[in-house]
């Protein structure tokens, strides 16, 4: 609806404070608007990866970001509630609903881009595990909750794409092989960055792309 770049500006959930300084540099190089929500009361701890909205307003995360603003957060000036936090993120990003589901468990960084994508305002690119394997349990019961309880902008359901969640060159799954994934991509303008491993895998994943 606007035509203007502002940037908003989380307390990064990571102990690199340069790397936290990015928004503020940006900002001043480029003269935008910044909001600044890293003082209490409207502190937020988050992390881009941990982060995902389809244009609209309707944002995704995993619960790592109740828990990091919460009793346990360690980079949280103040204590917030699952409440406070989507109350932040409407004030701040226009982000309504807030779409917060379960951490994985065997995803020890619990972002949601380890393991979903969006593709456009109603698709979502989704890691698909063997059945019963790794992560697979947890992250269908998420997507269960997210196709039952929520609509896409238009209020059509959300259409999923499944991409399959590589293994590790020992054939093996997380939590006994490390965590490999065609979903921690990033879109810039008409090129799309995935990340590829082998190429029986990389194939099927980046035709899955292109269809998509």
């Amino acid at each position: 609806d606007v035509d203007s770049l502002v940037l908003v500006d989380w307390i990064y959930n990571r102990p690199r404070p340069l790397d936290d300084q990015v928004p503020v540099g940006i900002a001043n190089a480029f003269n935008y608007a910044l909001f600044s929500s890293t003082v209490a009361p409207d502190d937020l701890v988050h992390t881009g990866g941990n982060f995902m909205s389809e244009g609209t307003g309707i944002g995704f995360s995993s619960d790592l970001v109740v828990e990091e603003n919460g009793w346990s957060g360690q980079f949280n000036p103040s204590v917030k509630t699952p409440a406070q936090v989507d109350s932040l993120m409407k004030d701040y990003m226009a982000i309504d609903p807030y779409v917060r589901m379960d951490e994985l468990p065997f995803d020890i960084i619990s972002h949601i881009d380890m393991h979903m994508k969006l593709i456009d305002e109603n698709t979502i690119l989704v890691g698909e595990f063997p059945q019963g394997v790794s992560d697979g349990p947890q992250l269908e019961a998420n997507l269960q909750y997210v196709l039952s309880n929520f609509t896409a902008r238009d209020g059509n359901p959300f259409n999923l794409v499944r991409i399959p969640m590589p293994p590790s060159t020992s054939g093996g799954y997380a939590p006994n092989a490390h965590y490999r994934t065609f979903t921690n991509s990033i879109f810039i303008n008409n090129t799309v960055l995935v990340p590829t491993y082998r190429e029986e895998y990389d194939t099927t994943a980046l035709r899955i792309y292109e269809d998509a």
